[in-house]
């Protein structure tokens, strides 16, 4: 969608800054509702939270495509961003509970595989969506997808061994915790816009004070919608920020890597596109066979080569980049998509693995870390970049080749350090 954003604006008459809350708003419902989804899905099961959540998305997505006004538009990305947060906080709820323990990892290696695979392709194959159709065909495209799905996650998931436990959701909790999160979404997601200083203000105090309240509350409820008892255990607070700091340092490689391609080394977006299925071809293939040998071997040693890898990949880019050709491009994307592959079913097992008696919460979690993660690592490498690169002000496409790889290097340097630290921690936490 993010490749649309020139396009919608355009379409609709709007600036890029008020074009981007086609993302912001998307963002902040997902990240602020996933949490409650994983309650209601840990206390019901599964299966109605993940039908509903497709066809809330599929509808969602026609009225995003139908429609050439903004504030329906606007209206319908929250309304597709429910639809995402009951998907995300269902879909790993699935492996914890109907998978055995000892395929744990590989069951959570397929939703990550895809999740890294949408990255990857996502905006080549947007591209060319907007290139050979319109930006309407970028949602319009949901649409049959959704209505074939649909009643596969209905059907495949067998009804007798959904959970069925009365339980009360905090909705007190669910209301905070949506509005804290979402405010610190929305402040992170506008620090690259100076004509939005004063809002974005006002989101992180409505951060802080809403998350001071959510922390107060859960702590005297009897039935917290969020046990952060959780997070008094150092092993699973160690796991939960290793997850969060993979797509920090991978936004670095997925925001500014098509960037780099296309202004540094004068490739075209078709073969940037066509590059960028490398580390997705990558992942994709040895996802699987890495998450099988960590239910049999464990999931210490894969996690700390996860952090590895991606370190070597962000120092290679830091080496190589005022040279960089494609030969030499191909052979970092290779440790890029391993990454990837290396973070999916064995990291992602770990965390449900130290989480005690909320297995299903933790597994949703995940999703949590990876996209408040992404969040804070788009905004991060944005503001390392535009700092380095002395591009305040200018839009990044028409950035020189010298001024952007000097840039490219400072956010990728930065990275390196969220990296390196993945597989420190990593290697101190011991397999439960």
């Amino acid at each position: 969608v993010s490749v649309a954003l020139p396009d919608i604006g355009e379409s609709l008459g709007i600036d890029t800054g008020t074009a981007a809350w086609v993302t912001i708003i998307y963002m902040m419902v997902l990240a602020g509702l996933l949490i409650p989804f994983a309650r209601i899905c840990s206390n019901i099961g599964v299966r109605w939270v993940l039908t509903i959540g497709f066809a809330v998305f599929t509808v969602s997505s026609l009225f995003c495509g139908i429609f050439d006004s903004f504030p329906v538009l606007i209206a319908s990305r929250g309304l597709q961003g429910i639809g995402a947060a009951m998907l995300a906080a269902a879909g790993p709820i699935c492996c914890t509970e109907h998978m055995p323990r000892n395929r744990l990892a590989y069951g959570l290696a397929i939703i990550t595989i895809g999740s890294s695979i949408g990255y990857a392709v996502g905006p080549a194959l947007g591209g060319v969506i907007v290139e050979l159709l319109s930006w309407h065909w970028v949602f319009l495209i949901n649409i049959p997808i959704g209505l074939a799905i649909i009643p596969i996650a209905y059907f495949a998931i067998p009804a007798a061994s959904e959970k069925k436990r009365d339980a009360n959701l905090d909705l007190v909790g669910a209301a905070t915790l949506f509005i804290s999160l979402s405010s610190g979404i929305f402040a992170i997601e506008t620090l690259a816009y100076p004509e939005l200083r004063l809002y974005t203000g006002i989101a992180a105090m409505l951060f802080a004070v809403f998350a001071v309240f959510f922390i107060r509350w859960e702590l005297r409820h009897p039935e917290p919608l969020l046990k952060l008892s959780m997070f008094r255990a150092f092993d699973f607070t160690s796991v939960f920020l290793c997850l969060m700091f993979v797509n920090v340092a991978y936004m670095t490689m997925i925001y500014l890597g098509p960037f780099y391609m296309e202004i540094c080394m004068g490739l075209t977006p078709m073969e940037t596109g066509a590059l960028l299925f490398i580390p997705a071809l990558i992942t994709a293939v040895t996802g699987m066979p890495v998450s099988k040998m960590s239910d049999r071997w464990g999931r210490r040693p894969f996690c700390i080569i996860a952090g590895l890898v991606t370190a070597l990949s962000l120092a290679m880019y830091m080496v190589f980049a005022e040279t960089m050709d494609v030969f030499t491009l191909c052979i970092i994307l290779i440790p890029q998509g391993l990454g990837w592959a290396f973070v999916g079913g064995p990291m992602a097992s770990r965390l449900v693995e130290h989480a005690g008696g909320e297995r299903d919460m933790a597994a949703s979690m995940t999703n949590e870390a990876y996209y408040v993660g992404g969040t804070i690592g788009l905004a991060l490498s944005a503001m390392v970049f535009t700092l380095f690169s002395h591009s305040d002000g200018v839009d990044i496409a028409d950035v020189t080749a010298d001024a952007f790889a000097d840039g490219f290097i400072a956010a990728c340097a930065v990275a390196l350090v969220f990296a390196v630290a993945i597989a420190v921690l990593s290697y101190v936490v011991r397999d439960n």
